[in-house]
């Protein structure tokens, strides 16, 4: 015992119980189950992006033993965190579509606030399948990112606030998913840092500091790592800033707009971004190359920075001269 071992000068470490997110404990967990006889409806969702996989679980209780409605389901999921002003509902309906993504109440925005003026959906909940098989009393739920307001509208709200003169310029993050080389990591942080980046963040992966990282981004830059899809979309995705992939098959960059605010999106360095995360970001932006076209990590990154910050710099440059710009792709907004 520790007062024994302590009168025999023995020293005791504490323990550290930590499991790594790839480690798996054999058998079937102990845990809450609904019987057949429950009325209660669980909600699996994620947010597109990710996978069900990674969904996270709530449950409510519905008015009816044999449907729930869409303010229900609403409701459910806000007071689980979800932020609907933000993302709009999809349910998975699989007898009609055979499989597809049904939107639900996508216009509401506060399921209480609006509970008297949406035109509430009826979800049937099916004792059991076409063929007679029992079927859960579940939901699956995607949550789809609602269009962004146009950079010129929120320009323009700002300037009808008496709050002095408008900073310009915007701002951007950039990360890396599923990163499997740490050295990387470090020299695009200290690329980072260099080119101007408001904040940094792994999904996926836990980054140990790296020598290459010579400037110490990481003490001087906002750096988040998150264990997942679902925890960027919640906690590192700013609501004024747009996703963009850095991927082939995208817009030149040579070609390509950076958005006032942005967040940038890489891959790992042998499986590129994810097919997932690249339908949920607004546009994907690729580099050119004269012989060989897949880059480093770190290259990629520090390449795409500086064309945003010189691209600034010309458009400031034309903007002392006088010269009138093309307004930018982003004027619109983009969903």
């Amino acid at each position: 015992h520790a007062t024994v071992a302590a009168a025999r000068g023995l020293c005791f470490l504490p323990l550290l119980c930590r499991m790594d997110h790839r480690e798996h404990l054999s058998g079937k967990p102990i845990g809450p189950s609904l019987d057949g006889t429950s009325s209660t409806v669980l909600v699996r969702y994620m947010y597109d992006g990710g996978s069900l996989a990674q969904g996270r679980l709530c449950q409510f209780e519905p008015s009816s033993a044999a449907s729930a409605t869409g303010l229900e389901l609403l409701r459910c999921l806000a007071n689980d965190g979800v932020d609907l002003t933000r993302f709009y509902v999809c349910v998975y309906e699989t007898i009609a579509s055979r499989g597809s993504w049904m939107p639900v109440l996508r216009d509401v925005v506060d399921a209480d606030a609006d509970a008297n003026d949406a035109a509430d959906a009826l979800l049937p909940l099916c004792a059991e399948a076409p063929d007679g098989s029992p079927v859960a009393r579940r939901i699956d739920v995607k949550l789809f990112r609602r269009a962004a307001a146009s950079f010129d509208a929120a320009r323009a709200d700002q300037a009808a606030q008496p709050s002095g003169k408008l900073a310009k310029g915007g701002y951007f993050g950039i990360g890396v998913v599923g990163a499997k080389n740490q050295a990387n990591l470090g020299t695009l942080w200290r690329s980072a840092y260099q080119l101007g980046a408001s904040l940094l963040f792994t999904v996926g992966t836990r980054y140990k500091n790296q020598p290459t990282d010579t400037v110490h981004a990481i003490q001087r830059v906002p750096f988040f790592e998150l264990d997942d899809w679902n925890a960027f979309v919640e906690t590192c995705a700013p609501k004024g800033a747009l996703w963009v992939a850095v991927e082939f098959g995208g817009t030149p960059l040579s070609e390509f707009e950076h958005p006032p605010n942005a967040i940038y999106l890489l891959g790992s360095e042998d499986a590129g971004v994810p097919t997932s995360v690249l339908r949920a970001c607004h546009a994907t932006v690729s580099l050119e190359s004269e012989n060989y076209a897949s880059y480093n990590v770190a290259v990629a990154g520090s390449i795409l920075m500086y064309d945003r910050l010189a691209k600034a710099r010309r458009r400031q440059e034309s903007a002392r001269l006088g010269v009138r710009g093309k307004g930018t792709q982003w004027s619109a907004g983009v969903s």
